[in-house]
């Protein structure tokens, strides 16, 4: 799990000092190359043709003496890492603390083209999920491809301080289907 204080005043000062470097002049840059394509001599690893994906999803922490909590606001992410394949993610669904399935958050087929990524958000009122939180996804491709990155980012920013991590899906399952 990564962790990321953040302060504004802080944040402010850098924004500012980049913006400085704004105006300067830049060197010629390289003209940009609008298909991506794995080099021939590269083999894609993690592969599979779907899977299942558990992901932590912490809508509240404790602080302080473990009377208190904070509320999060949690954005899923999932990135197709795919640079020539489409994969379809077939579920997203929202589980509590018990386990008990809170929501389905995708309920057709949602179809991520090459490098592409699809965010679902849990709004920091939402509290449903309580402490323990998380996601089943669940993905499928035609063919073999490169497994997505699924995570999830937890943020909570008030007065000038603010609290921002990470968590990452672990693949609980692969598909084993030949699909055709």
């Amino acid at each position: 799990m990564n962790r990321i204080l953040l302060s504004v005043p802080m944040c402010a000062g850098s924004f500012i000092l980049a913006s400085m470097f704004i105006g300067c002049p830049a060197a010629q840059s390289e003209p940009e190359v609008s298909t991506p394509v794995m080099s021939a001599d590269l083999e894609p690893v993690d592969t599979a043709r779907g899977a299942l994906v558990y992901v932590p999803i912490y809508s509240q922490i404790h602080y302080e003496d473990n009377t208190r909590t904070l509320e999060l606001t949690a954005t899923l992410t999932i990135h197709n890492v795919n640079p020539d394949q489409t994969i379809t993610v077939t579920k997203a669904d929202y589980h509590d603390t018990s386990g008990k399935r809170i929501h389905p958050y995708v309920t057709q087929p949602l179809e991520l083209r090459p490098l592409e990524t699809k965010h679902l958000i849990i709004e920091k009122s939402n509290t449903a999920g309580g402490l323990g939180a998380n996601f089943l996804v669940e993905w499928r491709s035609e063919k073999e491809v490169g497994m997505p990155i699924v995570e999830a980012v937890m943020i909570n920013a008030a007065h000038n301080l603010g609290i921002a991590f990470t968590s990452q899906g672990k693949v609980i399952g692969r598909s084993r289907a030949t699909t055709k």
